[in-house]
């Protein structure tokens, strides 16, 4: 097997060179492969499965009909290109110098804002932030990378003034948290890769208890968005397979400027309230010193 120094172009090749000798389904199944690079390596068969709308059997036939012993072997092919270089927002994998990996994160973080930027429509963005604020609870639930943001998430919307809270992942199942939930209330999932059974899961049980729900997501295609009544998409491609988060905080930080900037006095009041909190610890502090 090669080396993957470039993982996008290596496995373009092997599907080219085996066009002929796929099937109609396996063609969907390269086609999906190529453009969710960065996804693979989280996907299980049954997953890769289920996104393409093929079986089990097809996945792995795919696989071999392009030169892999398996499933497993193609995602070892991607991952093993991260020891000759860093994948990239396009998911190809490039060779990066020790001196020069903080500057080509920062380019593909300033590339991950500026498509995010492009992607996200105004309209869509200031409906978002319209129902943030007029929720009477804000419930912000993730797992993995994606409760991190859920719990970030809820610090932002709480010092702006708005009842927020994060839905743990303590639970047998976060379906049993609904039960206390109403429809005057807003679930906001965060949904990255590897996405989250359990938070799709969520989203269906709120629509069906009618409860609305806002989820923020890596594409306009992922799982997600059509379960959700509003959907926002960042870009969060990673140099190592992984998601990158500062475009998820450049979002949540906008949605809070512009709830505070058409809502003045209630962020005013809640900031004021904040800035006593602070003062009086401060005070505690140095009578303590």
């Amino acid at each position: 097997m090669p080396r993957a120094g470039t993982a996008e172009p290596m496995l373009h090749n092997r599907i080219l060179a085996h066009a002929a000798d796929l099937t109609t389904q396996q063609r969907v199944i390269g086609e999906f492969v190529l453009e969710h690079l960065g996804e693979i390596p989280f996907l299980s068969v049954p997953q890769l499965a289920e996104r393409t709308g093929t079986s089990d059997a097809t996945v792995v036939r795919f696989c071999q009909r392009i030169g892999f012993s398996g499933y497993s072997d193609l995602k070892m092919a991607l991952v093993d290109g991260l020891r000759e270089g860093a994948v990239d927002a396009t998911g190809e994998t490039t060779a990066v110098n020790d001196d020069d990996v903080l500057a080509a994160v920062a380019r593909l973080e300033r590339h991950n804002i500026d498509r995010t930027l492009d992607g996200i429509e105004s309209s869509a963005f200031r409906s978002a932030a319209a129902t943030l604020f007029k929720a009477d609870h804000v419930f912000t639930f993730g797992m993995g990378i994606s409760a991190y943001l859920a719990d970030f998430a809820t610090y932002l919307f709480t010092e702006h003034g708005l009842r927020a809270s994060s839905l743990p992942t303590r639970y047998t199942s976060p379906l049993e948290q609904l039960v206390v939930l109403r429809p005057a209330d807003l679930v906001v999932v965060f949904s990255f890769p590897p996405y989250s059974k359990p938070t799709l899961e969520l989203l269906i049980e709120a629509r069906q208890r009618g409860i609305p729900t806002l989820a923020i997501t890596n594409s306009a295609i992922a799982p997600a968005v059509e379960l959700a009544d509003q959907s926002l998409a960042v870009s969060s491609h990673g140099m190592m397979l992984t998601n990158a988060t500062s475009s998820v905080n450049v979002l949540l930080n906008a949605l809070v400027v512009e709830i505070a900037s058409r809502h003045r006095g209630e962020t005013v009041e809640a900031i004021s309230g904040l800035n006593r909190i602070f003062r009086d610890r401060s005070d505690a502090v140095d009578d303590i010193g």
